[in-house]
């Protein structure tokens, strides 16, 4: 019997539970008695529950790290997604100015009399010219995704200049325009074939003859205006043989183009190469826990 628990108390040892003591069998009469089970003191079993809370706890917050990493990165991937789709819906606008779809070679350079003869309506004061909006476009940079949008970063912060250095010849161009409203509207009136509705206004007659009446201020006024619409149109949209590489026509392409590439190559972040070992040992520590807990309560 002292044998016996010996090797109990051997086993308890090894076990790396806290050991139990046992009392020798005694033998009463013919009877044996069962031996009783000596249970820890409080240290020790504090000491045991407060590593079990450890492993865990470790354990716990590791998953729990991952799962918020998992959700972030699907939180960013489709943030990253919806912004393409708004810079896809801006494209579209800002390809009616740009001559952006296929086989469209823009404002390609012509000689000045054949742009007067194609385009009489440059000197028209009376040529509405009208502004896009493109938010999510300027505001690239200042997005929360910047630091995962850098391939496309560059090419949309020059198409934002083109539109901006187009815009501002938009400006300066209707600050000229509508300077002197009575010079506006007398030129008008001559330049229409119906005096009463200036806004469907056509051109009968090049404006530069004399023919049809402008004093030499107002030829003056026609001619800088078509020069303003040349400028905006050759120069600041340009086209296929344009020499300037951040003219709106080329901006706009290269930037659609780095878009499509960014959008056909996005794929959702992966966690760190170094994760999975994390995992091992958060699992092997849960494992652990829960294998000496059994083995506290006897039950392995």
């Amino acid at each position: 019997m002292i044998a016996t628990a010996l090797i109990v108390r051997m086993i308890a040892g090894l076990r790396g539970g806290p050991p139990r003591s046992y009392e020798p069998m005694k033998t009463i009469g013919h009877v044996e008695s069962v031996a009783m089970k000596q249970f820890p003191d409080i240290v020790t079993s504090a000491t045991f529950w407060a590593s079990i809370a450890t492993m865990w706890a470790g354990s716990g917050a590791w998953f729990t790290y991952v799962a918020a990493a998992v959700v972030s990165r699907q939180q960013t991937y489709e943030g990253i997604l919806n912004l393409i789709e708004g810079l896809e819906a801006e494209l579209a606008l800002v390809s009616e100015w740009a001559a952006g779809d296929e086989g469209n070679l823009g404002y390609v350079s012509k000689p000045r009399n054949q742009l007067e003869f194609e385009h009489p309506d440059w000197f028209n004061p009376s040529r509405a010219i009208f502004k896009f909006g493109t938010p999510t476009l300027s505001n690239l940079t200042n997005s929360p995704y910047a630091k995962s949008l850098t391939p496309i970063v560059r090419p949309f912060v020059m198409l934002n200049h083109s539109i901006r250095r187009l815009f501002e010849s938009i400006d300066r161009y209707q600050a000229f325009v509508y300077a002197d409203v009575a010079r506006y509207q007398h030129v008008l009136m001559m330049l229409t074939f119906n005096p009463s509705d200036f806004g469907s206004s056509t051109m009968p007659r090049p404006p530069y003859s004399s023919q049809i009446g402008l004093t030499s201020e107002e030829q003056g006024y026609v001619n800088q205006i078509f020069l303003m619409n040349e400028a905006m149109h050759q120069h600041i949209i340009g086209g296929a043989d344009s020499s300037d590489d951040i003219c709106l026509y080329k901006a706009f392409r290269l930037a659609r183009a780095a878009l499509q590439e960014f959008k056909d190559g996005r794929k959702r972040e992966p966690l760190p190469d170094w994760f999975p070992f994390l995992h091992f040992v958060a699992g092997m520590l849960a494992w652990v826990g829960f294998w000496e807990v059994m083995r506290w309560f006897e039950i392995w």
